[in-house]
């Protein structure tokens, strides 16, 4: 019979019990609960984590920054030996983390280690799962190779209808005038030292107020890491070729465990997936309000506390503490002051291994007997933890008592010997498998105290009487049929001869399996070619290769694409500012053909390319409509010149020749200047017209019409740039690059 059964079928308990089932082969496999890794995944991440870092910091010794450069330093790195072989390690150690994380994470759920006081070590260990994947993104972007080129793709379909956005990737990324790249693939680097470092700051949150073990077994790191250097000799990391946007996202392998949405980003599923993955990660964090139950906090009677510490040393999430009291009543007066243990609520997860230390009875915890009341006599009793019964297919039977405990770490051993005493046939404590009890090590407790190691320990003629087996859940009946056939559960006990080999051949497969799935194909477009436009033109000023200004501030830009005498695309630029700036892509067929590009900027249409343009597959035809840029010096006037917050001159004032606005237009007023008030040359002129506007009146405007603001609102550095800035506007043409 059971004396306290448990029917919990709700989702949790049903995916935990599914979970246990799929990783029976692995367990039949090793043979072993003892080798079974999968319990051990927190640990191991953390272990990876620590990989990671070290690679990491090995491989920052030889990289260089910036376009050409970072490609450059890792084809460096592959000529040589060991730095291939740290960056692979580096590689699949990356992966590995965010595998194990992911295993960490889905066990924790399905145990329901994520409720009650333990939910914000969840949404701590949900955010660091998030932050490592980031990290991952901007590792493979460091490369710049086709990989980062597919995530400049994926930014560009995700952000390009932003303006800010689109302004940096013109700018920065993607246009001719990004430069060497420098800075911005430096901002991606600490952007991976801010995420690492973010993690870890995560981790701390995540772990402290545990007396968990942090990292893995011995054996299990060593194991690992000999299969990472193994793996990574064999396998080394490729290096695809270099970012070229003048081709396609072609055919590539594509880490499932980082890059997983490359292909719904670039096949036009972006925003989609991305509402679902938010969803998906919103229910996950939700997770401890949406499977919420109550957890029983341990009760403790302070006439029958001794003050004995054991509960406190104990305890795996430091609920206990020790406070000194001081009691008084009529009959005694006051006592003196004594330490007495007390349990914080929002910290006490309901494991009742603190009870299991108590010799005096002074500790109860709701829903649970320390002290079984029944009649053992000639029977088998079983003394198992909530999770077994709860997962148990065992039968009933009149010879045997099963006896339910919320962890084998609060069977006391009193609680055994008493049994023995009382006529017991036989005591067994069936508890978790080690790494993998739910509430961290109460397996180890028990087990230390029944075999004199731990107080309160046993009494040594009941030594050994107790038979004790560690196993997964839904293995109870077997444990129950051969008891003391699951013994071991010393996790740091190194395996020997078989068991190590195959201990280590599991986990060398596992690595194996992550560099292999690193690989998966990802199909590109590899039977189409394309067009793209990079435009950043501000309206009213002049494009590379015309002759003059063209458009008017506030008109809209839009690219017209044609092939032959058919439009393939019209597409309206995104604004920045005052500034049309983004990417247009269309792509087209494989072969000859007659191109024709306009820029369309309300009614001035200026003819960007026509000709004819034989394109293979995977390849991009290039064009940009950039302003022709100014001066060195005059930039800063240029930004005076056409911000509000500043000059707003673009206000009333247009650089197109014969487009006058509420004041003239200013097209070849660096010419004009110096002839236009007699002994004032250019520059003199200009600053007069600029703080005091009515000295001068141009035919055709009256007084008043521009306010003399500009000696309180502009600087004096702010004033000479723009007169600078005005003097490059001249009869044959405007510079500018004005937002």
């Amino acid at each position: 019979m059971v004396t306290r059964g448990s029917d919990d079928r709700g989702l949790v308990s049903t995916l935990e019990r599914a979970t246990y089932r799929a990783e029976t082969p692995i367990r039949r496999l090793v043979r072993s609960n003892r080798l079974n890794p999968l319990p051990h995944a927190g640990t191991i991440s953390i272990f990876l984590l620590i990989v990671v870092i070290a690679s990491g910091i090995y491989i920052t010794l030889f990289f260089q920054f910036g376009f050409a450069a970072s490609y450059e330093s890792v084809r460096r790195m592959k000529e040589h030996q060991i730095q291939t072989v740290v960056r692979t390690i580096h590689r699949y150690a990356s992966a590995g983390l965010v595998l194990t994380t992911l295993v960490h994470a889905w066990r924790i759920f399905v145990a329901g280690r994520f409720r009650g006081p333990r939910r914000w070590r969840w949404t701590t260990g949900m955010a660091s799962l998030l932050i490592v994947w980031l990290a991952g993104v901007t590792g493979y972007w460091l490369v710049w190779d086709r990989r980062a080129q597919a995530l400049n793709e994926a930014t560009n379909e995700l952000f390009g209808g932003v303006g800010w956005v689109s302004a940096f990737l013109v700018r920065d990324v993607i246009g001719s005038g990004a430069g060497s790249g420098w800075s911005f693939l430096f901002f991606i680097w600490l952007s991976h030292l801010a995420l690492t470092a973010v993690i870890g700051y995560f981790l701390w949150r995540h772990v402290r107020h545990t007396r968990l073990r942090l990292l893995p077994p011995r054996h299990w790191m060593a194991i690992m890491f000999g299969s990472l250097v193994v793996v990574s000799a064999v396998f080394p990391a490729e290096l695809l070729g270099p970012a070229d946007p003048g081709r396609l996202v072609e055919k590539m392998p594509l880490d499932p465990f980082v890059l997983f949405l490359l292909p719904p980003l670039l096949g036009g599923w972006g925003w989609p997936v991305l509402a679902i993955g938010a969803i998906g990660v919103t229910l996950a964090m939700l997770a401890p309000h949406l499977w919420s139950r109550p957890t029983p906090v341990v009760e403790i009677t302070d006439d029958a506390c001794t003050g004995c510490e054991l509960c406190v040393v104990d305890c795996p999430y430091t609920a206990l503490s020790m406070v000194e009291q001081s009691t008084s009543d009529d009959e005694h007066g006051t006592q003196p002051r004594r330490p007495l243990a007390v349990v914080d609520p929002e910290a006490c997860v309901g494991c009742g291994i603190c009870i299991g230390s108590c010799s005096f009875g002074a500790m109860v915890l709701p829903g649970f007997d320390a002290m079984p009341t029944v009649d053992p006599d000639g029977k088998d009793v079983v003394l198992a933890c909530s999770r077994h019964v709860r997962m148990s297919s065992l039968d009933d039977d009149a010879d045997r008592i099963v006896i339910e405990v919320s962890c084998s770490g609060m069977i006391h051993h009193n609680a055994v010997s008493s049994l023995l005493q009382a006529g017991a046939a036989s005591v067994q404590a069936v508890g978790c498998a080690p790494g993998d009890c739910a509430y961290g090590w109460g397996n180890t407790v028990l087990d230390e105290r029944l075999s004199g190691t731990r107080a309160p320990h046993i009494a040594g003629k009941w030594s050994g009487l107790a038979t004790e087996d560690w196993v997964a859940p839904t293995e109870f009946a077997d444990a129950v049929a051969h008891p003391n056939a699951h013994a071991a559960v010393a996790d740091d006990a190194p395996p020997t001869g078989r068991r190590l080999v195959v201990a280590a051949g599991v986990v060398a497969a596992s690595v194996g399996a992550v560099a292999f799935a690193t690989q998966a194909p990802f199909g590109g477009a590899n039977d189409e070619a394309a067009v793209r436009v990079v435009v950043d033109h501000t309206p009213g000023f002049q494009l590379e290769g015309q002759p003059a200004p063209t458009g008017a501030t506030g008109d809209d830009v839009t690219v017209i694409i044609r092939s032959g005498a058919e439009e393939v695309a019209r597409e309206t630029v995104v604004m920045s500012g005052r500034t049309a700036i983004g990417i247009v892509d269309v792509s087209v067929d494989p072969g000859d053909s007659d191109l024709g590009i306009s820029l369309v900027e309300g009614s001035t249409n200026t003819e960007l390319f026509a000709g004819a343009v034989s394109l293979e597959a995977g390849q991009r035809f290039l064009v940009e409509a950039t302003d022709v840029p100014p001066p060195p010096g005059a930039a800063e006037g240029r930004r005076v010149f056409s911000e509000r917050n500043l000059g707003g001159c673009g206000v009333c004032h247009s650089t197109r020749p014969d487009d006058d606005l509420v004041g003239p237009s200013l097209a070849g007023v660096g010419d004009r200047a110096a002839v236009q008030v007699a002994g004032l040359d250019a520059e003199a002129y200009l600053r007069e017209s600029v703080l005091d506007p009515d000295a001068f009146i141009v035919d055709g405007y009256r007084a008043g019409q521009m306010l003399p603001t500009y000696r309180e609102r502009l600087s004096d550095d702010d004033v000479d740039a723009l007169i600078e800035y005005l003097l490059t506007l001249r009869d044959g043409g405007s510079s500018q690059d004005a937002d």
